[in-house]
């Protein structure tokens, strides 16, 4: 089995959904060693590998969706949790890192599924000006955009009463406005109902319901337009608040790392794609104290957060080698500037 194929099999065979992958920690420090690199974790849980000091940072994250899955290696794919967000590109990062003869740093985040902790965090330290984000681009894809997101919780209150006497309950006012944010639309964005909460008990119309509802847009500071809009179309029965903002992010092809990026796959025989993703991760957040970032990594993204998750070893060995030539690219640019 290769190398790399064997840490990714030691990643999938810890469960560390989000809020709970501290319990890989250990682990992950131990694979970081035994590949040569110097490894240590932070206060919240991160795991720093490598030389802190480079030039160059290799970031995934190792919490993953709720939902264990089996974890195998059947035919030349491993399957599991985690396999393509985002364990197949760290394990590849970690490999990667473990041969490149110039200093990486690799970092392994927390909360990257939840508020970004992890990202939030990595800020507070000096951050390389070289980033690479693992995230899952079908292995010859550089993602160059990710849109932004936000929570949007609405709230309503009614009288409540007796169902067998049924009047306008909480809940209907919910239903009502949740077929009106489904019509609703603004260039660029999305909105998505992910979760309804109303009712007590039977036979009781209910006092109260809310749900929120995950937005993504593609400008910065959309998001309070969106609401502004919402309110108004909502009216004043309904309280909203704007939770958890990350704005989008956007890097040009001709920056340093895209180049790196798109270099390092043509040297491969592979035929870059540049993407611009409709979600949002940690390069939305990293951007910001980067001199240049974009995602890149092994695995089919459209088997990302599905029960189908899995990635061929030769995507897992392809991106190593993507990511070698990367980090190569970037010395080499950097040398002369």
């Amino acid at each position: 089995m290769s190398r790399v194929a064997d840490v990714l099999l030691r990643l999938l065979k810890v469960y560390s959904p989000n809020g709970e992958e501290r319990v890989l920690e250990d682990v992950l420090i131990g694979v970081a060693r035994e590949l040569g690199l110097e490894a240590h974790s932070d206060q919240i849980g991160n795991v720093i590998a490598g030389d802190e000091d480079a030039e160059v940072a290799l970031v995934s994250h190792y919490d993953t969706v709720p939902g264990e899955l089996q974890v195998e290696a059947v035919g030349g794919e491993i399957r599991g949790r985690g396999a393509v967000d985002a364990k197949g590109p760290l394990a590849s990062m970690l490999v990667a890192a473990s041969l490149s003869e110039h200093p990486v740093m690799v970092a392994a985040l927390v909360d990257e599924e939840g508020e970004s902790k992890g990202a939030l965090s990595l800020l507070e330290r000096s951050v390389p000006p070289y980033v690479i984000v693992g995230e899952p681009t079908n292995s010859t894809g550089v993602v160059i955009s990710y849109r932004g997101s936000a929570r949007l919780i609405l709230e309503c209150w009614s009288k409540g009463g007796h169902s067998s006497n049924p009047g306008r309950s909480a809940l209907d006012k919910l239903m009502e406005a949740v077929n009106l944010i489904r019509g609703y639309s603004f260039p660029g964005a999305s909105l998505s109902v992910i979760r309804l909460c109303g009712g007590s008990s039977y036979s009781v119309l209910p006092k109260s319901a809310s749900a929120e509802v995950d937005l993504r847009f593609s400008r910065r500071g959309d998001s309070r337009l969106i609401l502004r809009e919402l309110r108004e179309l909502l009216g004043d029965d309904f309280r909203i608040e704007l939770r958890r903002v990350t704005e989008p992010v956007s890097v040009k092809l001709s920056d340093p790392v895209p180049r790196a990026l798109v270099r390092a796959i043509i040297s491969f025989r592979g035929q870059p794609m540049l993407l611009k993703k409709l979600g949002t991760s940690d390069m939305n957040i990293l951007a910001e104290r980067t001199k240049s970032i974009a995602a890149y990594g092994p695995g089919k993204s459209e088997l990302a957060h599905t029960d189908e998750e899995k990635v061929s070893v030769e995507e897992l060995e392809f991106a190593v080698g993507v990511y070698l030539k990367a980090i190569d690219n970037l010395y080499s640019m950097a040398s002369s500037y």
